[in-house]
């Protein structure tokens, strides 16, 4: 049902794909004094969406043994198509976030979320290919973690413009899990005594509320007159 109402959602509007591509050079992660990770990962993820780095282990610095680097001595790439379409009313592209999650792999292979940051694709969207230099704060998820900060440099690419309904521009794995909570880790990725339970139901209000914005996108729609089609602007 829920890919059915993301259908209607996008009659009349245009959309346009990019190509993006994020290549991580130095992750640093402040721990508590009773706690240090193994090996750490960073997921780049939207729903169902998951495109993870390779385990490296975690070095303490000299100054703080509290505070600790991953540094990849040779960049490590990873890329993403991502689909963006455009307000029909203000001809603008609408928002999508892509969160970076950190994960600690322990030895046992089982994955603990310790960090995550939301990034608005729309805001590194161009028609020409653009290059930008992150430095990402990450919010803690796990009462271990003290801060973290990701560096990292995200590349756009722009591939092709259309109708929102066309082929090309549907992300099957956007369609298929308009309910799933991808965006979250599972229940074993987190200790026990971290707040799971309260991000669930944030996660849960934000569905409901999101619903419910579509379901009066839906009738505005109808209720209007069809958009003529514009050429996609630049940033």
């Amino acid at each position: 049902m829920g890919s059915v109402w993301k259908r209607l959602q996008r009659v009349n509007k245009r959309a346009a794909k990019f190509q993006f591509t994020v290549s991580y050079h130095q992750l640093t992660l402040e721990t508590t004094s009773k706690w240090k990770p193994n090996k750490l990962s960073v997921v780049w993820t939207r729903r169902t969406r998951r495109v993870i780095t390779d385990p490296l282990p975690w070095e303490p610095t000299m100054k703080d043994p509290l505070k600790g680097v991953v540094v990849w001595a040779i960049p490590e790439n990873k890329e993403v198509s991502v689909t963006l379409f455009k307000d029909s009313r203000t001809q603008e592209l609408e928002d999508k976030d892509w969160t970076f999650v950190v994960e600690d792999v322990a030895s046992t292979g089982k994955k603990r979320q310790l960090a995550a940051a939301p990034v608005n694709m729309k805001k590194y969207a161009s028609i020409e290919s653009t290059q930008s230099q992150l430095k990402i704060s990450l919010r803690p998820t796990s009462k271990k973690i003290v801060g973290a900060t990701l560096e990292c440099t995200l590349s756009c690419v722009f591939l092709r413009e259309g109708k929102a309904t066309d082929e090309d521009m549907q992300s099957m794995a956007s369609l298929m899990s308009v309910n799933n909570n991808g965006d979250i880790a599972t229940l074993e990725d987190f200790d026990e005594e971290d707040e799971f339970e309260e991000i669930s139901q944030q996660q849960s209000l934000k569905e409901v509320l999101d619903l419910t914005t579509q379901i009066d996108l839906l009738t505005n729609s109808i209720s209007e007159s069809e958009f003529a089609s514009t050429p996609m602007s630049g940033k």
